[in-house]
């Protein structure tokens, strides 16, 4: 049972590490976190600053689980000096570790989207945007092992792996571009769209000896949509899907959270609780329990493996914690309402 259970992780560890390479890190809480869905939403808030910080673990139950840490921090700026227009900066921080740490991905990105109003009343804004930063991944071999090192259902890590291995880590500039349609149609209903493409420099990445090929990474194509629709001054309902391809690698995921507000805030101000759920195609279902606390906001999801892999993780996949704190500085004149999205 031990051998098996060495092999086990030996598995593990090294599927990680293909995976790393196969696609980006993605969120269950996508809307948490929107520098990492689409530059263009950087500065996109009802407010002049918002920080967000989110937690993910995900596959606790084997032994080589997937820890995230995400940071994103931007604000609205030149409202003032561009009349209905404004500008949106912002830096995003993330580290993504798989396979107990085996593969480490540390990014740091900066943001930056200029909302262009299309009306007098900034009903309907679109908006562009940019991400520039740098990414660092590194691998510590010493815990992974090769078929090499396998032998008679044994494992012998004094063995060598005869990999054509070049160094334990690399880096590479990383730029990303993106742009958003917002459209508050009246009191009561508010929608958005809006598309980004990653890694449009296609960088190379690898930790072994290229011999004459490049490894490049495949850009990302995000697509996504959605809107807050209040049924009455209580209720509302917010349906979102997002579509992602890199590569052969594809994600969708659609559903909506469901809010009952207690004063009637139909931006971000206010309390509320919300109830939701997504379904993430060929992969889990995303069960969402949210609140809204003056200028906090506060998520928790689980997902529910359905995939091949629910064997091994029996149904369990991850769970994932999220806090955004919205802030407001003074207004040179009066306040005027952003529709945001938010789920």
């Amino acid at each position: 049972m031990k051998t098996c259970t060495k092999l086990f992780v030996a598995m593990i560890l090294l599927t990680a590490t293909q995976i790393g390479f196969a696609q980006d890190i993605h969120l269950s809480q996508f809307y948490s976190q929107p520098l990492m869905v689409n530059p263009a939403m950087t500065g996109n808030l009802n407010g002049s600053y918002r920080a967000g910080l989110t937690y993910r673990n995900q596959w606790a139950s084997i032994p080589a689980p997937y820890e995230t840490f995400v940071l994103g921090f931007d604000m609205s700026l030149l409202s003032c000096q561009l009349g209905g227009d404004h500008v949106g900066a912002g830096i995003l921080l993330y580290r993504d570790q798989s396979g107990d740490g085996v593969l480490t991905e540390t990014s740091a990105l900066a943001s930056l989207a200029y909302h262009k109003a299309l009306d007098q009343n900034a009903q309907y804004v679109l908006s562009v945007g940019g991400q520039f930063g740098y990414t660092q991944k590194t691998v510590d071999f010493t815990r992974l092992t090769f078929p090499a090192q396998i032998s008679n259902f044994e494992i012998n890590p004094a063995l060598p792996n005869n990999e054509s291995i070049q160094n334990d880590q690399f880096s590479y500039m990383d730029l990303r571009l993106g742009g958003l349609f917002t459209a508050s149609v009246n009191e009561t209903v508010s929608l958005y769209a809006g598309g980004a493409y990653n890694h449009a420099t296609k960088p190379e990445e690898t930790f072994l000896t290229n011999e004459g090929e490049v490894n490049q990474l495949s850009p990302r194509l995000v697509l996504h949509g959605g809107g807050s629709i209040f049924v009455n001054d209580q209720f509302s309902v917010s349906p979102s899907v997002m579509y992602m391809s890199q590569a052969s690698n594809t994600l969708t995921i659609l559903g909506a959270a469901f809010g009952y507000h207690f004063d009637s805030g139909r931006y971000d101000t206010g309390s509320a609780l919300y109830l939701g759920g997504w379904y993430r195609a060929n992969d889990a279902i995303v069960m969402l329990l949210g609140i809204d606390f003056s200028s906090f906001k506060f998520g928790f999801s689980y997902d529910i493996n359905v995939s091949d892999l629910d064997v091994a993780t029996n149904n369990q996949g991850a769970v994932e914690l999220s806090l955004t704190y919205s802030g407001k500085t003074a207004d040179c004149k009066p306040n005027r309402k952003i529709y945001c999205p938010r789920f």
